[in-house]
């Protein structure tokens, strides 16, 4: 507030927020997200003033840092987030229903959830206030919306339809596999990209405690029709899965038993896309991927979405007016963002890459991995 005796500028407004953000979990339960303390990210300390980072840790998925393989699965770079003074962990991967149970226990009483009713349109309205309409053919109305909507936004559509995706040039086929008896190597370790040399780039991670995730992509400079999991029928299935073997016949282990042991309803396509950040105003506020959705090669979109919530609402508490609130979030979230989507532009041209250029990347990796494995040990002894 901004004194003991003037009333804040939010004081008796209705607020209304659309979308769960990173808690939704329709038909996304398999996946897992990765949380990060390494700049940009610092998704890590956001949990962590939240009060909630060791209940996410305690519930988070084997492995504790991220590794860049080549082809045959060994190491090119571990990237490890450094230190944070004061914290156990400084990056974990965690499913996404574990982190939406974990959000929702931790909603305080005063605020309330209604599921299975999605905002389908909003007007923005002469008198500053916003209109809703609900899934449930009902009608709202609100002085702040705050849309975390996902990259495919509804509300963005009809308010901010100039703002759209831009395929970011790489198709991915993905799935998970059944509860495995014991995570393969390097999954009990480890997660990460395998880059092939061959235009193919390999992601693997563990989706939970007992399942693993697998993502195989390609450069194209055409759309894919998107297949969400659960959509195809048996036949297709298997003719996307024979693909996937056949794009992966470069990588060694554990990807022939990842696919052999893959989930036929967890099978989908989709074409990486993102969203270049624009700027809110008015009484409506876009957040998370609505505002700025990223390509799972940011590696970062969870960590930009819990920053997100957590410093939107401390420039409306903090700021003098609901203008000087949007503008100081919109100067932290943009830049930062602006940085993750620019290196998953530069992560999609080297997990693809092939010939002299992936000859080089390797190169500088293997260097860099030295150079820093080196530097380590000299600070620790």
């Amino acid at each position: 507030m901004n004194s003991n005796d003037e009333q804040h500028f939010l004081s008796g407004k209705r607020i209304v927020i659309a979308g769960a953000g990173i808690g939704d979990a329709i038909g996304r339960e398999g996946y897992s997200l990765s949380l990060r303390g390494d700049p940009p990210s610092e998704g890590i300390q956001t949990l962590q003033k939240l009060g909630i980072l060791q209940e996410m840790i305690d519930e988070s998925n084997p492995g504790s840092y991220f590794t860049l393989f080549n082809y045959d699965f060994s190491s090119l770079m571990e990237m490890r987030s450094p230190p944070i003074e004061g914290l156990s962990q400084s990056s974990i991967g965690i499913s996404r229903s574990k982190l939406r149970e974990i959000l929702l226990k931790n909603v305080h009483s005063s605020i309330s959830i209604n599921w299975n009713c999605a905002v389908t349109s909003a007007d923005e309205l002469d008198n500053g206030q916003v209109s809703i309409n609900l899934s449930n053919g009902s009608k709202d109305q609100c002085d702040l919306l705050i849309v975390a909507d996902g990259s495919n936004s509804i509300i963005r559509k009809c308010l901010r339809p100039e703002h759209v995706l831009n395929f970011a040039g790489a198709v991915c086929i993905t799935a998970r596999t059944h509860a495995l008896d014991q995570f393969p190597a390097p999954l009990d370790k480890t997660w990460g990209g395998a880059i092939g040399g061959d235009g193919h780039f390999l992601f693997v991670a563990p989706s939970d405690r007992t399942s693993a995730f697998w993502s195989v992509s390609y450069l194209t400079d055409k759309l894919r029709p998107a297949k969400p999991a659960g959509t195809m029928m048996e036949q297709e299935i298997d003719e996307v899965l024979d693909e996937a073997k056949q794009r992966t016949k470069v990588f060694t282990e554990p990807i022939g038993t990842l696919i052999k042991e893959t989930l036929r309803s967890s099978v989908a396509i989709f074409n990486a896309k993102d969203l270049v950040p624009f700027r809110n105003h008015g009484s409506v506020i876009f957040i998370g991927d609505a505002q700025h959705a990223m390509s799972p090669f940011a590696g970062n979109g969870a960590n930009m979405s819990i920053m997100d919530g957590y410093q939107l609402a401390d420039q409306l508490v903090h700021s003098k007016d609901l203008n000087t609130a949007i503008r100081s979030y919109d100067d932290l979230t943009i830049p930062r963002s602006t940085t993750a989507i620019n290196i998953s532009h530069r992560s999609i041209a080297m997990g693809h890459s092939q010939g002299i250029w992936n000859y080089m990347y390797v190169g500088i990796l293997k260097v860099m991995s030295w150079y820093f494995g080196y530097t380590s040990k000299k600070i620790h002894n």
